[in-house]
């Protein structure tokens, strides 16, 4: 019997592979030749993905920088692993999935020790092994032209387990936005987006908390090719891995007399980056790359709340908003008995 493991199989506890991908070690870089710190020079494309290329001025010699040194596969390796095979695959199904899209060949025992590994933050794995899927059904999405490309997706397990009691209305109007989404409304000109909203008169606090999705976005960040790509990259991790997430890029919208206080002339519109079910709410949650510095986010979530409320008449005081980035996680607290919708758009 093989009793050799590849070393990235190391205990979370001990040497923590998750905790290498969550907090890189910031050392300078330095040429392996004369350990001289090298200069940024692009990156090079290998087998493990572009990994950043350095430039050794005493050599005169390009070398390449890992964010995990000394491991066989690389981040982006590992987590798009994990993702193949939270979405529904069989180990070997995901061994040969890997094989084709990242010309790596890893083990069956290395992909178990992934998965468990990082089931810390990819919460999703344990109702992986409490039910049946295939990564044929286990997604439906679809690409909207709204002004601007918008990928939809819902995960159809989750979305069933979450919302056929406690939100039923909440998965049929997922279901016809797969089919039936007014694009007309999203395209026109004389509309609003919610990201436009400005209601300074709402009443509501932030609370800073700490939560999985700031190590999801951490995580979801590795597989972005570039800034553009952060909030798909983000959320398609998010959809397979969270245990909480059942939908991103939602298409939302209110008309104005269903919500005449708003004072909006045409269609409110906009897209939801992510969609949870968890603590008997529904939560709206939007990536923002400088949380911290936000000072908007919180009227923007706040009218992605009221158009969904509108459209799946499940009342305000079950939304929870909050908006995130790789460091911070904020909550908005609205109170309810006291808002003010005084402001106009």
């Amino acid at each position: 019997m093989n009793t050799q493991q590849p070393s990235t199989t190391t205990d979370i506890r001990s040497g923590t592979l998750l905790e290498q991908i969550l907090n890189p070690a910031k050392p300078p870089a330095l040429c392996p030749t004369c350990r001289s710190p090298g200069i940024r020079a692009g990156t090079r494309k290998t087998k493990h993905g572009r990994l950043p290329k350095l430039f050794c001025r005493p050599c005169d010699r390009h070398f390449t920088d890992t964010p995990i040194p000394r491991k066989q596969y690389s981040p982006a390796t590992i987590l798009q692993t994990i993702s193949a095979y939270n979405l529904g695959r069989t180990i070997n199904e995901t061994r040969a999935h890997i094989a084709r899209r990242c010309r790596a060949k890893v083990p069956t025992s290395t992909i178990h020790s992934w998965t468990t590994q990082f089931s810390s933050i990819c919460t999703f794995a344990r109702l992986r092994k409490r039910y049946s899927l295939s990564a044929e059904d286990s997604l439906e999405s679809r690409v909207f032209d709204h002004k601007q490309k918008y990928k939809f997706s819902f995960h159809r397990l989750k979305t069933n387990i979450f919302c056929k009691r406690a939100f039923p209305a909440l998965r049929r109007y997922l279901w016809k936005m797969l089919e039936e989404c007014p694009h007309d409304l999203f395209q026109r000109t004389d509309g609003s987006r919610c990201s436009d909203g400005n209601l300074p008169g709402l009443k509501m606090k932030l609370d800073q908390k700490d939560t999985n999705a700031v190590q999801l976005a951490k995580l979801g960040l590795v597989l972005a090719k570039n800034n553009r790509g952060r909030h798909e990259a983000i959320q398609s991790f998010m959809l397979a891995n969270d245990s909480a997430t059942i939908a991103v890029e939602v298409p939302v919208f209110l008309h104005p007399h269903e919500a005449p206080d708003l004072s909006i002339s045409g269609a409110l519109t906009g897209h939801i980056d992510v969609l949870q079910v968890r603590g008997n709410r529904v939560w709206i949650l939007d990536y923002k790359p400088e949380a911290r510095k936000e000072r908007r986010a919180k009227y923007q979530l706040y009218l992605y709340a009221r158009a969904l409320s509108v459209r799946t008449k499940i009342p305000l005081r079950r939304f929870g908003l909050a908006y995130f980035d790789d460091r911070d996680y904020f909550e908005v607290n609205l109170s309810f008995d006291k808002i003010l919708y005084d402001e106009k758009l």
